[in-house]
């Protein structure tokens, strides 16, 4: 079952009238714009984030605090730098963050599994982000607020976490939990093996992009369960979803949690798999299947 905290989502309409009731920067809400360019072509914070944010926001920078490996390019923040980092943006251990992004939601569903990672259950999304927010016709600001530097603390959630060797042991012996690939099935990454392409043995795939309606809002419960359903993954079970680099699996681990489950993430994903696991490991995907 899903451990305690806030709701998954939170609506524009919800966040707007909290702003209003608060009348400005408050320590019970946080606001982190979550922008982020995963070929990082954009300069986010400049080119984004100081153009346009929802009032009160602050940056937060999925990049802050992380070695890259060839085999990890998404690896988790450093936890002391992450702890000072987060204490800079006014987050104290009883404050609601919410996280949203401006056009990619990954990067929004990304930072709501890694605070709850390191222990902060009081996280949501804004369902939709940015966008939807100027859709409802609300206010935009530029300007940086200031916050008062927090005492929070890390407390690591490591059921929410899986290593290539907790895979591993799932894949070659326990097979205890249901494996769930979020990539698209069409996606190049996914067809050509010798590329860099393929899947974990026995995945079942529930695509991210099907999890979202047209205005990038998450579907309702019924509709996401019945994604998992047609998938032939039974969310009453123990399961662990993987991706390509560990950002559009937390957007399964999101639908999953609505749907009254927490399920660990890959974080090193295909990419790590792909460059560790033994060969009779390694699933090809066809581009018909």
């Amino acid at each position: 079952m899903a451990s305690a905290g806030k709701p998954t989502l939170v609506s524009s309409e919800w966040l707007h009238d909290q702003l209003k009731n608060n009348k400005g920067v408050s320590r019970s809400v946080r606001i982190l714009d979550t922008t982020f360019d995963r070929y990082r072509k954009l300069d986010t914070y400049k080119d984004c984030y100081l153009k346009e944010h929802v009032p009160t926001a602050l940056f937060f920078d999925l990049h802050k605090c992380v070695q890259s490996t060839s085999e990890i390019p998404r690896n988790l923040p450093e936890a002391n730098s992450f702890t000072e980092y987060v204490r800079s943006l006014g987050v104290w251990p009883d404050t609601h963050v919410i996280v949203y992004d401006r056009d990619d939601l990954v990067p929004a569903f990304r930072t709501w599994w890694l605070f709850r990672l390191y222990g902060h259950k009081n996280v949501s999304i804004l369902d939709g982000g940015l966008e939807k927010w100027k859709a409802n016709g609300y206010e935009i600001a530029s300007d940086i607020p200031d916050v008062e530097r927090s005492n929070f603390s890390i407390n690591m959630n490591k059921t929410l976490l899986h290593s290539y060797e907790d895979m591993f042991d799932n894949v070659a012996k326990s097979k205890n939990r249901q494996i769930v690939d979020s990539r698209m099935k069409n996606d190049p990454k996914m067809i050509d093996l010798a590329i860099d392409g393929g899947i974990i043995p026995n995945s079942k795939i529930v695509s991210y992009t099907d999890l979202f309606n047209e205005d990038q809002t998450m579907k309702s419960p019924p509709m996401l369960k019945a994604l998992f359903d047609v998938a032939g993954v039974d969310t009453c079970s123990p399961m662990v979803v993987t991706c390509n680099t560990g950002m559009t699996a937390c957007c399964v681990a999101a639908a999953m949690h609505i749907l009254g489950q927490d399920i660990p993430v890959y974080y090193g994903s295909w990419t790590e798999w792909r460059q560790r696991a033994p060969e009779e490991l390694k699933q090809r995907v066809n581009a018909d299947d």
